[in-house]
């Protein structure tokens, strides 16, 4: 489960931006909401659903993008920009380190997150110096780097030494005959190989400390971290090594599009047979005696929406069936809100997500902003500062009950919303923009024609 990020000098934040996904225990409303885990002794909780909004350009995708580029530098092992897609995802690939482009002085680029796995709650911390911004002539190095493992420092990296190295609270899980009495000329061996660009936790930690440490959190950023750049425009189809012939007939994705109101067709997966490549194709006639079907490409026929719901789909029910944490941007788009309703009631059914499985989405529907649906500590806001340009991030939550603006369990969300009580919305008015532009010479193009 996902607890918390935090991001720092990225793109639009310069200051530092706190998602939090653990309930606060002052909420007493929706129970349900919250996922309930163990680990050792410790009880742990963390929210099912997450719910992003706020105007174009305030930054919400960046939020995504921030945790999509640190996803890509654990994987990858370093923090360079480089062309490796790691991801095998396009848009998250071109997720590169960029800092708070209206900054007076250089800071590093920080990135800070908090989870769990089935044995043990990790918070791993990252600090970057990558100068200015689009400084291409910067010679980068991680400035700062902490791993914790159940709540117990294991490590401090700074940027020239391993300023501190303890492994007694991970002690059966270090690597086969390392002796802890050796730690501090470990300790001192690591710092003499620290590479400037290069993780610790992927280079010497793995090599002298725990390989076992290093895989659950390489395997849970892989796995258990489901980043959606874009995913409006997302297609997610079956890996090539699925397919043991050219087609693939999916028939619960099937089963979900015909009972979200799709009946026009099947769905198949196509794989090209010259370029591997695979589509999703629209099934007009199918033979399962002859194992042949035929059909279109969908994207010529189909709707956006539909297009784009039998796309996410996929990724929900991974998320279900792994208890990963789904994070996307505009997960939404094109659909009928009643759809995204009811996947946001199956992350809140136990019954249904008994892996404890995640979903968080920014959004513009309004639909959403319903304290039957949605607590108060899981609807956030992101909003930007006109005059700095800064994004901020923000919770329901975080406006008391009893402040000027106070929001109580069973206010009307949406409607205070809208009339600029939570902040994160632009009062806007084309109107004399119009008049202006229709007031001014007209424009006519080349072959255009007076009507």
């Amino acid at each position: 489960m996902l607890l918390s990020f935090r991001c720092k000098n990225f793109k639009s934040f310069r200051k530092e931006a706190i998602l939090n996904m653990v309930p606060e225990k002052r909420l007493t409303e929706l129970k349900y909401s919250i996922l309930n885990d163990k680990i050792g002794r410790k009880n742990i909780s963390a929210l099912s659903t997450s719910v992003i909004y706020g105007p174009n350009a305030a930054g919400k995708t960046t939020l995504i993008n921030a945790l999509s580029c640190f996803k890509r530098i654990v994987l990858r092992g370093n923090i360079r920009d480089e062309e490796t897609d790691v991801l095998h995802d396009r848009v998250s690939n071109a997720m590169w380190l960029v800092p708070f482009a209206f900054n007076d002085t250089v800071e590093p680029v920080s990135f800070d997150i908090a989870f769990t796995t089935r044995a043990h709650k990790y918070r791993y911390i990252l600090a970057m110096n990558i100068g200015g911004f689009f400084d291409k002539d910067n010679k980068r190095s991680v400035g700062f780097e902490q791993l914790w493992v159940n709540d117990k420092l294991v490590f401090t990296r700074t940027e020239s030494s391993v300023e501190y190295l303890e492994l007694k609270s991970i002690s059966e899980f270090l690597n086969v005959g390392y002796k802890q009495d050796e730690t501090s000329d470990i300790r001192v061996t690591m710092s003499d190989n620290l590479a400037p660009e290069s993780l610790l936790l992927t280079s010497d930690f793995n090599s002298f400390c725990s390989k076992r440490i290093v895989s659950e959190i390489i395997r849970w950023f892989s796995a258990y971290l489901i980043v959606l750049n874009s995913a409006d425009r997302a297609r997610i189809f079956p890996p090539e090594s699925v397919f043991g012939s050219e087609a693939i007939i999916e028939k619960n994705i099937n089963k979900i599009a015909q009972e979200a109101g799709i009946f026009g067709s099947d769905f198949a997966y196509v794989k090209n047979e010259n370029d591997h490549s695979v589509r999703l194709f629209s099934v007009l006639n199918k033979d399962e005696a002859k194992h042949s079907l035929k059909g279109i490409d969908s994207e010529l026929i189909e709707s956006s929406g539909t297009l784009h719901l039998i796309s996410i789909m996929p990724a929900v029910v991974t998320a279900l069936r792994r208890g990963a944490t789904l994070i996307a941007d505009e997960l939404d788009a094109s659909i009928h809100p009643m759809i995204m309703m009811n996947i946001i009631s199956i992350f809140h059914n136990d019954d249904v997500n008994i892996r404890k499985a995640q979903l968080i989405f920014n959004t513009h529907n309004p639909i959403y902003l319903n304290h039957k649906l949605l607590r108060r500590d899981e609807i956030k806001f992101v909003e930007r500062d006109g005059k700095t340009k800064e994004s901020i991030l923000y919770s329901l939550s975080d406006f008391k009950a009893n402040g000027s603006v106070s929001v109580r369990k069973t206010s009307d969300y949406m409607k205070n919303y809208f009339i600029s009580r939570y902040g994160a919305i632009v009062d806007m008015d084309f109107t004399d923009i119009m008049r202006e532009c229709i007031g001014s010479e007209e424009w006519e193009g080349p072959n255009d024609e007076r009507i």
